[in-house]
């Protein structure tokens, strides 16, 4: 049986049970016993199937002439559990998210991306990659481990910061991110931090190995020249001597 077709049954049984309470109120305002309208009852019976029994029961079941009316309408309520049977139904039929698609989707629409807290997050990330850019490029050794610094700082007080927002996010927030697995935390402040020092990790591989390479180069022009300047030195050597060897030649 579909969700509407619940809803609908119970709608029909809580009215039938409503208007026997009205008439069953009105016998006794009238005077008349509660039984009087027992064929009118029988039919309303009849015309819900027997299906009022599995709301909880006729709550005039246990009625008699003794009560006044403020008794019996301090009585329990046929409208009791219905919200409650409704809402079980509609959480049971809602699906949690099966694709990764699905999660971020659901993750992004849980977020108020205006208010002032996630404004500030997202400006402090963006300071933050143009500071790392700006370091990678122009910044030396010190100032690169300085960062990486600030960086391991924040992502290991991650579960502290977590726990602190946890309990004090009404000051700051329009509500609680901090959850206890500290998915949000973990997806907007770590992650960032951590892209961004595998970021420079990559950058001071690339240095590494264009260093390298200069060094490779200079090692090998160093070689050249030094194996150029023997070769030459021997040349001009037997080259003196030739030349030694004619001039006494002459002479004698």
């Amino acid at each position: 049986m579909s969700l509407f077709n619940k809803l609908s049954d119970h709608v029909i049984e809580t009215s039938e049970q409503m208007l026997r309470v009205v008439e069953e109120g009105m016998a006794i305002m009238s005077g008349n016993e509660p039984g009087s309208n027992d064929g009118e009852t029988a039919s309303h019976q009849t015309m819900g199937g027997g299906a009022s029994s599995g709301i909880g029961g006729d709550p005039m079941a246990e009625f008699d002439g003794s009560q006044t009316p403020e008794d019996f309408l301090q009585a329990e309520s046929p409208l009791n559990g219905i919200a409650e049977d409704v809402l079980q139904d509609i959480m049971a039929s809602q699906a949690a998210p099966e694709s990764v698609r699905e999660n971020i989707n659901g993750f992004k629409a849980a977020i108020r991306w205006e208010e002032p807290f996630i404004l500030a997050l997202l400006a402090f990330h963006a300071i933050t990659i143009l500071f790392t850019i700006f370091v990678i490029k122009r910044g030396g050794m010190t100032s690169r481990m300085i960062l990486l610094g600030i960086i391991a700082i924040i992502v290991r007080s991650a579960e502290y910061l977590n726990q602190w927002g946890n309990t004090n996010w009404e000051s700051f927030a329009t509500q609680d991110y901090f959850d206890t697995k500290g998915i949000f935390v973990s997806l907007m402040l770590s992650g960032p931090l951590l892209f961004l020092s595998f970021f420079m990790l990559i950058a001071f591989l690339r240095e590494a190995t264009t260093l390298l390479v200069q060094v490779k180069k200079f090692e090998l022009k160093e070689k050249y020249r030094k194996t150029t300047a023997s070769k030459n030195g021997n040349g001009n050597g037997n080259g003196k001597k030739k030349s030694g060897k004619k001039n006494s030649a002459k002479q004698d």
